[in-house]
């Protein structure tokens, strides 16, 4: 298997015109297909966009803020599993929290996800001792807290949040953006995705609801 690593060129434009902007991009490739992870929007020495490419077209470009899901740090080479069929990311979210004399203190979390490369669906964001985990040759992500976490079978599915198997929430991971990601609205999965309508699980206006059932028909 060849791999072979190339870091792309970074540019720092600055003048009264202009405001600092900066893209790191590592691209590996692997058999006959290429990953690239775009790194952008720099704050502090992480980045508030990453961008996954393949074969040079974008699958996804996830955000996020230092007080908002976390800005990303940058892998590099990114870890990735044996197939090259997901990547692991970094993201750190941190803000000011109040201590007990009453003055403010910066604090940071880290968080880590898994994420598919090709369909850019988050299967999972932990914090701690998951994180620490490794890619299985099987595609399982070994780790002390799921041994045995398959990340097929783990990915977000419209159908898990009907049976209240998944909850919608402001996490990345649990986003209405994140499962169209996932599970593309289609024939198999549409009454799925009707119930969720219905229930009104994705708070859509009437328009977007519209716009919603005609895809269906498309």
């Amino acid at each position: 298997m060849k791999r072979r690593l190339v870091i792309l060129l970074t540019i720092t434009l600055s003048s009264s015109n202009f405001i600092f902007a900066s893209t790191k991009q590592v691209e590996i490739e692997e058999a006959s297909h290429a990953e690239s992870f775009q790194y952008s929007d720099p704050v502090g020495g992480r980045y508030r966009t990453l961008t996954i490419l393949v074969g040079g077209k974008v699958v996804r470009a996830l955000r996020g803020e230092n007080s908002r899901g976390g800005t990303f740090e940058r892998i590099d080479p990114p870890v990735l599993s044996a197939g090259g069929n997901f990547v692991f990311l970094s993201q750190i979210e941190s803000g000011e929290v109040e201590v007990l004399s009453g003055s403010t203190v910066n604090h940071e979390v880290a968080y880590c996800e898994l994420v598919e490369v090709r369909s850019g669906c988050i299967i999972a964001r932990e914090t701690g001792e998951f994180c620490g985990g490794a890619f299985t040759k099987d595609g399982k992500w070994e780790n002390v807290l799921y041994p045995e976490f398959n990340l097929i079978s783990e990915a977000p599915k419209a159908k898990k949040y009907v049976d209240g198997t998944l909850k919608f929430s402001e996490s990345p991971v649990s986003s209405f953006e994140n499962l169209l990601a996932c599970d593309p609205p289609g024939f198999n999965n549409k009454n799925y995705y009707r119930a969720l309508i219905n229930q009104n699980s994705f708070n859509l206006d009437g328009a977007q609801r519209e716009r919603f059932e005609q895809s269906f028909k498309n």
